[in-house]
């Protein structure tokens, strides 16, 4: 017996899993409703071979989700993030469009601890 199932039966898959250190300090943002989203941008590394490839990733979470990720977190703290992906587009006044690409988190698990004269170094290269 076969089963084919249509797309509105259902969800298209769009799951990201990614980890990475953050940039930059969470930006926190408290919102109405008690509702809070917190902004972060993580730094991606992928080895090919011994080339070394790093993305920058700007990754979003929302709620109380947020806010822990927010009062934990910090510039150099390792994240794993399961998330989806998510396209915001806007038009400028010339008329160019903008994708701005970002990940919501439903989820993150905590990395190693860097100290933070490992952080001075790093920064330095």
């Amino acid at each position: 017996m076969n089963y084919i199932l249509s797309m509105r039966e259902v969800n298209p898959m769009n799951k990201i899993c990614i980890n990475g250190r953050l940039i930059k300090d969470p930006d926190l943002k408290p919102l109405e409703n008690n509702n809070f989203l917190c902004t972060v941008f993580i730094a991606n590394d992928v080895w090919f071979g011994s080339n070394k490839k790093t993305g920058f990733f700007k990754c979003q979470a929302w709620g109380n989700l947020g806010k822990i990720l927010s009062e934990h977190s910090k510039t150099g703290t390792e994240l794993f993030i399961t998330g989806r992906l998510e396209q915001y587009r806007y038009e400028t006044e010339k008329g160019d469009t903008i994708y701005d690409n970002y990940i919501i988190i439903e989820q993150f698990d905590f990395g190693a601890k860097v100290h933070s004269d490992e952080i001075d170094e790093k920064t330095k290269e």
